[in-house]
């Protein structure tokens, strides 16, 4: 233990970490035991890091994601956090080098605390800065799910109440926490990935951890057509009173029934019944992606900014060199997304090549 920090082991992150963590405000779904294991997975270290107060109680918790590397370096990455009291957060930085036997550290968090003046000036006066390179967006909307479901639905656009109604008429059926094979959901995935040109989102592999890994964190929901097909799929990542959206796809059967919309809708009403009072829409960028911005912000979303990405490392020159290799991965990102529909035309041909060469056969 040190100042206050202290590493739990596996077991007793089991017996009370979701707990302890649904007990704070400011407590993220992607502080999850259930995101941990997730990310474990996916090639991360998680650690679970509680402070305590002089009396015992808890008063900051951190599900921290390490890697190592050679020469004693370790990158720590904290997704929705650190929890808690704010001033307590510096000291988890030479706690987690002690722990962790690391002679260098680079340690960036994001985290989903509403941004206020004061918790800028402690972290500042604590000796973090905010990231020179950001990884995604420190802007969202929120929705207060405290209000009876029709407050709710009087406070979403005519439009987008329209769209739902719509969606309502059609044919479909809508499953909540179903089974759903990872080869099913990755087809989904490519579908709108080919519609829409963007580079794969979740590989088939990524999306059997998430389903198997997540547990109770992950609400689910999906839209199958009356021949049992598989149209559309949303989920969120939940703890506590909270929940953020995570993930939404659909094809062109799924578009055209408008199930974004009744999805949506349905997950908003399966964590409203669960006792979730505040539904984080996820990220939005109004000028680089206005059509998802307009989709959340007519259900009647609060736009809320978050404290946001924060970093430190134990030189300058370590801290600059990861926010360059964050750069370089979001460029080469944007390139093979502005190149993607070009490799899907050039495998469409290629598939397409040896049916053009091929003889006529008459039937």
């Amino acid at each position: 233990m040190t100042d206050g920090w202290a590493a739990l082991t596996a077991q007793e992150a089991r017996r009370m970490w979701d707990d302890a963590l649904a007990r704070f405000d400011d407590g993220s779904p992607f502080q999850s035991l259930g995101w941990g294991e997730y990310q474990r997975k996916l090639g991360w270290e998680p650690v679970h890091y509680v402070h305590r107060a002089a009396d015992g109680a808890i008063s900051a918790m951190c599900l921290l994601l390490l890697r190592r590397y050679p020469a004693g370096i370790g990158f720590a990455w904290c997704v929705g956090g650190p929890v808690g009291d704010p001033a307590a957060w510096a000291q988890l930085r030479h706690a987690v080098r002690a722990d962790l036997k690391l002679w260098h550290l680079y340690f960036r968090f994001r985290s989903d605390r509403p941004r206020r003046a004061g918790d800028i000036a402690v972290l500042q006066t604590k000796g973090w800065s905010p990231a020179a390179v950001r990884m995604g967006s420190s802007l969202s909307m929120a929705l207060d799910l405290s209000a009876s479901p029709d407050a709710l639905l009087a406070r979403v656009d005519a439009k987008w109440r329209r769209n739902l109604r719509l969606a309502r008429k059609e044919d479909v059926v809508v499953e909540h926490d179903a089974l759903v094979d990872p080869g099913e959901l990755r087809a989904l995935f490519a579908a709108m990935e080919q519609a829409k040109g963007l580079p794969e989102l979740f590989s088939r592999e990524k999306l059997a951890h998430l389903l198997a890994e997540t547990g109770r964190s992950l609400v689910l929901v999906t839209c199958r057509d009356r021949c049992g097909t598989l149209i559309a799929a949303r989920g969120a990542f939940r703890v506590g009173g909270r929940a953020c959206d995570y993930f939404a796809a659909a094809n062109a059967e799924g578009r055209r029934r408008r199930a974004a919309y009744l999805l949506l809708w349905e997950l908003i009403g399966r964590c409203r019944e669960a006792g979730i009072v505040d539904y984080d829409l996820g990220g939005i960028d109004p000028e680089a992606n206005p059509g998802v911005y307009e989709f959340k912000r007519l259900t009647g979303a609060t736009r809320v900014e978050f404290l946001g990405e924060w970093d430190w490392a134990t030189s300058a020159l370590l801290r600059r060199g990861f926010n360059e290799l964050i750069r370089h991965r979001r460029t080469a990102k944007r390139l093979r997304a502005a190149v993607w529909p070009s490799q899907l035309a050039w495998r469409a041909w290629r598939a397409a090549a040896p049916l053009a060469s091929a003889p006529c056969i008459a039937l």
